[in-house]
C-alpha cells in the first residue's frame, strides 16, 4: 500500500472537478504516483513542469478529483502547440475510443495498486470519505471530456458500467454537438447520448460546449446534473480574435445563471490565460494571482449565482504546467491557499463542498 502523507484536519478538504491525470501521465510518459519534486528533477523542463501527481493530492487536502478520459483530436482551430506537443491525436471515433479506454485502464492500474480510490457509487463516496483522513488515498470519480469516444448513443451504457458518471458532449466540435472554435448545436446524436445519459443518471458538463449547443441541450439534462466543470467567466476575458482562446471557450453570465439555477456548480480553471486574456506565457504582461484574479472570477460568478455554485476544476497538468498558473500555486500542495480567494463563511463549500453536494445528489445508491 502507497504510503501517503497524512492531510490537514484542520484544513478544508479540496474536490478539484477537472485533472487529466490519465492523460498527463500516457502523453508525457509521467509516473504520477512518484512526487512531483522527483518527476521535475528527472524532466528538467522549461514549460509544462508537472504540479499534480496522486501522492502530492494528500499534501494540499484535495481529497476527491474528477479524473478526465480524454482524447486528443489530431487536428485544432485553436491550441496549435497542444497538437505540437502531443501528436498522434485521433481521426476516427476508434481511435478516439482507443485512447479514451487506455486511460481507463491506466485509472484501473492505479486503483489496483492502491494509489487511488475510484467513486463509482454513493456508498463508495461516502466510504472514502470516511477512510481518506488516515489513508489519505485520493478519490477519482470518472468523466468524459469531448464525447467522440462514444461511439454510439447506445454505447454510453458500456461506459457507464465501467465506472463514468459524467461527461462533456464537446471539448472542440464532437459528433455529438459544437464546442470550443466549431460554434453549432446538437446532433442527432447528441441529443440521444443526452437521453441515455440523463436516464442512467449521469452529469451533463457543459465546459467546452458552443452556447448554441448548451441552450439546446438545457432541457434534455436533468435537473440539478448540469454543471461546467472548469469554465470561468466570460466577461471577465477579452478574448476575442485570439487564436489559441476562442471567445466561445468560456460562460456567458446568462449560462452561469443557467446553470446555478439548476443547482449546478462551476468549476474555476486556473489556468493564467483563462483567469486573465492579458498574460501571456512569452512576455508575462500581468502577474496573475489567486487574491486578484482568481478572487474576481469567484466574485463575479458568485454574484450572479451564489457561493453554492462555485467551486474548484483546475485543468493544470494538461497542456499547461507551472509557469501557466498563479503565483502562489508551485504544486498541489499550494491548493489551500485558494481559500484567500474565497470569503471565509464561504471557504468549505467553495474548496470542496459544493462538488460533494452534487455528487451525493447524483452518484446512484448501488
Amino acid at each position: 500500500m502507497p504510503d501517503f502523507a497524512a492531510p490537514d484536519p484542520a484544513a478544508p478538504l479540496i474536490v478539484d472537478a477537472h485533472l487529466d491525470l490519465a492523460w498527463s501521465s500516457l502523453a508525457n510518459g509521467r509516473d504520477l504516483t512518484r512526487p512531483v519534486a522527483e518527476i521535475r528533477r528527472a524532466e528538467r523542463r522549461t514549460r509544462d513542469n508537472v504540479m499534480l501527481t496522486l501522492p502530492d493530492l494528500a499534501r494540499g487536502n484535495i481529497a476527491l478529483v474528477f479524473g478526465t478520459l480524454y482524447a486528443q483530436p489530431a487536428s485544432l482551430s485553436f491550441a496549435q502547440d497542444l497538437v505540437s506537443a502531443h501528436p498522434g491525436g485521433y481521426t476516427t471515433p476508434a481511435e478516439a475510443r482507443a485512447q479514451a479506454t487506455a486511460q481507463l485502464e491506466q485509472y484501473r492500474r492505479w486503483e489496483d495498486g492502491g494509489h487511488l480510490r475510484l467513486i463509482r457509487h454513493l456508498p463508495d463516496l461516502d466510504d472514502h470519505l470516511r477512510r481518506w483522513p488516515q489513508d489519505a488515498v485520493p478519490g477519482v470519480v470518472l468523466t468524459i471530456e469531448g464525447a467522440d469516444p462514444i461511439l454510439a448513443p447506445d454505447e454510453f451504457d458500456w461506459w457507464w458500467r465501467q465506472g463514468v458518471r459524467s461527461v462533456g458532449l464537446a471539448w472542440t466540435g464532437t459528433r455529438y454537438a459544437g464546442g470550443t472554435g466549431d460554434p453549432r448545436g446538437l446532433t442527432l446524436p447528441g441529443r440521444e447520448l443526452l437521453a441515455a445519459m440523463r436516464e442512467r443518471g449521469a452529469l451533463h458538463d457543459a465546459s467546452h460546449l458552443a452556447e448554441e449547443a448548451f441552450w439546446e441541450a438545457l432541457d434534455l439534462t436533468a435537473p440539478g446534473a448540469l454543471i461546467a466543470s472548469h469554465s470561468n467567466a466570460r466577461a471577465l476575458l477579452t478574448s476575442a480574435g485570439r487564436a489559441d482562446l476562442p471567445p466561445d471557450r468560456h460562460l456567458s453570465d446568462d449560462m452561469i445563471r443557467a446553470i446555478g439555477g439548476r443547482c449546478g456548480v462551476i468549476g474555476l480553471n486556473l489556468m493564467n490565460s483563462f483567469l486573465d486574456a492579458d498574460w501571456t506565457l512569452q512576455g508575462r504582461a500581468v502577474p496573475v494571482r489567486v487574491r486578484d484574479q482568481v478572487a474576481r472570477h469567484w466574485a463575479y460568478v458568485s454574484e450572479l449565482v451564489g457561493w453554492h455554485s462555485v467551486g474548484i476544476g483546475s485543468d493544470l497538468d494538461a497542456g499547461a504546467g507551472r509557469e501557466e498558473s498563479p503565483e502562489e500555486l508551485d504544486d498541489a500542495a499550494d491548493w489551500p491557499r485558494l481559500a484567500g480567494a474565497v470569503p471565509e463563511e464561504h471557504r468549505e463549500a467553495v474548496l470542496g463542498g459544493n462538488w460533494l453536494r452534487v455528487l451525493r445528489a447524483n452518484l446512484p445508491r448501488t
